[in-house]
């Protein structure tokens, strides 16, 4: 298993398939294997980049703060270090906000960007609900951050159709590290880059679900729509925030379909 020293600490990657080079950010809580309905289809064409952010997966989780900042920072080094320098970044949730903080910091290294159920700041309810979130992880309670996080992750459709593969991943939360997942909270809790979306000049697409009410369509995705010059937007339907996993098919079609626009 490849490991990458940045700054210090292990960061876990992998590397498949040939092509232009792609590098998925995970959500908050997931993990490389988080891509497992993307990974077979996009390395078919591209180069594709999975990796555990610090305090994720794999990777070292070191008892210090995190920040957007940092993750991007490190996400550069890891690009560097593998002779990478421009790649197409593909997000969700909290990757996808890595995505956009990394597009300001580092423009001239992103060809596309895809922000698939994504804010740029936090909202008074997104903050009570994480807050909810935080107190299960410093809790160390398993069961409370279950049922906490479920809700709010999956849509009513998946949870009632699929909620035997809910139950069956229930058996996860008992192993997750629960101090580092309490640093990636705090550094979402702080992310506030709103006004400066409209620096992004990079060509965006911008993927939210019909019922997501953990970050709404309206007005979280189109804000960034709206901030970014030329940017587009999708909205999935009948999909709560898991888009990756509750509908795989429509998220890959939608990034193909974006990402073969990007070919000059």
């Amino acid at each position: 298993m490849p490991f990458m020293e940045i700054d210090d600490i292990n960061i876990y990657y992998e590397i498949h398939g040939e092509g232009d080079p792609i590098i998925f950010g995970n959500g908050i809580f997931s993990n490389t294997l988080g891509w497992v309905n993307q990974l077979p289809v996009f390395s078919k064409d591209y180069q594709v980049i999975l990796y555990d952010m610090r305090g994720q997966g794999q990777s070292d989780k070191p008892q210090s703060q995190y920040s957007f900042e940092l993750h991007a920072k490190d996400q550069k080094m890891l690009l560097d270090g593998l002779g990478i320098s421009k790649v197409h970044h593909v997000g969700i949730s909290y990757g996808a906000e890595l995505g956009l903080v990394f597009a300001l910091k580092y423009p001239k290294m992103v060809m596309s960007l895809v922000a698939c159920s994504a804010v740029s700041h936090i909202g008074t309810l997104l903050r009570n609900m994480c807050e909810l979130w935080r107190y299960a992880c410093v809790r160390a309670d398993p069961e409370m951050f279950y049922h906490s996080t479920v809700p709010l992750n999956f849509g009513e459709t998946f949870i009632r159709e699929q909620g035997a593969i809910l139950e069956a991943a229930k058996e996860r939360y008992i192993h997750l590290d629960y101090p580092s997942l309490v640093r990636l909270l705090d550094a979402f809790l702080l992310l506030d880059i709103k006004d400066h979306l409209p620096k992004i000049k990079t060509p965006t697409c911008v993927i939210a679900g019909e019922k997501d009410i953990l970050k709404p369509a309206y007005p979280y995705s189109q804000i960034i729509h709206d901030s970014i010059l030329n940017s587009e937007m999708i909205i999935v339907q009948d999909s709560g925030h898991a888009i990756t996993f509750e509908k795989p098919n429509e998220f890959n079609s939608i990034v193909m379909g974006f990402l073969q626009k990007q070919i000059k």
